[in-house]
C-alpha cells in the first residue's frame, strides 16, 4: 500500500511566516520597553511571560499529539537552555530595554548568529572561514559605531546599557554552542523542548524573582505594562510554533532570515511607536551589523 501524498506547500507560505516571524520580532521589542516602561520588574515579566508562552505551547503540543518528557536527562537540557536562553539572558534584555532605545536594542540582538560563530570558533566546534570571520569585525565595528563617537546616542550615559546589552545575544550564542541539536535527548521534537524549557525558565526565575523582591502578582485590572507583557506572552507561543513550522517546510538557513527582517522592523516600530530618531552613526552601525551577520551567516564552502 502507498502511502498518502503530502499536500504540496503553497511557495508563498515560507515567506509569509518569515514575514510574520520577522514583524513579531521586531515588535517584542516594543511590547518589552511598554512592559517594563509601565511597571512590570523585569525578573516578574520574565516569570509570567515564560510561564503563560509554556503553557500555550503546551497547548499546541497536544493538538499536535505530543507533549514534553521529564526524564532526567530532558530536565537537565531544559533547566540548562532556560538558564542560559532566558533566565539570565532575558533578565539582561528586559533590564536594559526599558532604558535605551528600541531600535538600538534590535541591532545588538542582531548580533546573535556573530556571538554563535565567535564562540564556536574558540570551542572548536566550527571551523575558521576568512569570509565569516570578516562577518565577526564587521558586526563588532557596527557595535563601536554606536558606543565610540561621544553623539551617537542621545545620551553618552546609555553607552553603559548598550554595553551590557551585548550579554544577551553572548548568552544566547553560548546556549547554542553548548547546547546543539547533538546534546538534545532523544525522541524530542523542537515544539515540546521550547515548552518544557519555558516551563523551567519560569520555575528557575520565581525563586529569584522572590529574593529581590521583585515578585508581582498578575491580577486584573491589568496595568498597560502588564497588558503588553501579556500579549507579549500570548504571541511569542504562536511565534515558537510558526518558527518550528517554517524550519519544517524551508530550514533552519532560510529561517535565519528572520534576523534581519528583526532589526527593520524593531527599528520602525521604534520610530512610529516611541518617536525614536537615530544619529547618522547609529544607522551607520545598523547597516554594518546587518552586513556582518550576513557574512556569518554565508554557508560554508
Amino acid at each position: 500500500m502507498t502511502s498518502p501524498a503530502r499536500s504540496p506547500v503553497s511557495p508563498l507560505l515560507p515567506a509569509t511566516l518569515l514575514l510574520i516571524i520577522g514583524v513579531l520580532w521586531g515588535l517584542f521589542f516594543v511590547l518589552i520597553k511598554k512592559g517594563i516602561t509601565g511597571g512590570v520588574t523585569p525578573m516578574s515579566y520574565l516569570f509570567w511571560f515564560t510561564l503563560m508562552a509554556g503553557t500555550i505551547l503546551f497547548g499546541l503540543c497536544r493538538i499536535r499529539r505530543t507533549r514534553p518528557r521529564f526524564s532526567r536527562a530532558h530536565l537537565r537540557f531544559y533547566a540548562s537552555a532556560a538558564a542560559l536562553r532566558f533566565v539570565f539572558a532575558n533578565i539582561v534584555l528586559y533590564t536594559v530595554q526599558g532604558r535605551i532605545p528600541v531600535g538600538v536594542m534590535a541591532v545588538i540582538m542582531a548580533m546573535v548568529p556573530v556571538f554563535t560563530y565567535a564562540m564556536s570558533l574558540v570551542f572548536r566546534v566550527e571551523r575558521f572561514t576568512v569570509l565569516r570571520f570578516a562577518g565577526i569585525l564587521t558586526a563588532f565595528a557596527g557595535v563601536a559605531m554606536i558606543v565610540a563617537p561621544k553623539d551617537a546616542l542621545p545620551d553618552a550615559s546609555l553607552i553603559p546599557w548598550v554595553l551590557l546589552g551585548l550579554a544577551t545575544p553572548l548568552l544566547h550564542g553560548a546556549g547554542y554552542v553548548f547546547l546543539s541539536e547533538k546534546n538534545r535527548p532523544a525522541d524530542s521534537d523542537s515544539l515540546s523542548v521550547a515548552c518544557g524549557t519555558l516551563w523551567a525558565a519560569s520555575l528557575l526565575t520565581l525563586p529569584i524573582a522572590l529574593a529581590f523582591g521583585e515578585f508581582q502578582l498578575l491580577a486584573p485590572p491589568f496595568s498597560a505594562g502588564e497588558l503588553a507583557m501579556i500579549a507579549h506572552a500570548l504571541l511569542a507561543g504562536f511565534n515558537f510554533y510558526a518558527i518550528f513550522e517554517l524550519i519544517r517546510i524551508a530550514g533552519p538557513t532560510y529561517m535565519s532570515q528572520a534576523n534581519f527582517l528583526s532589526v527593520l522592523f524593531g527599528v520602525l516600530f521604534g520610530i512610529a511607536i516611541f518617536g525614536e530618531s537615530h544619529s547618522w552613526w547609529v544607522w551607520g552601525a545598523m547597516g554594518a551589523t546587518v552586513a556582518g551577520v550576513a557574512l556569518v551567516s554565508a554557508k560554508r564552502a
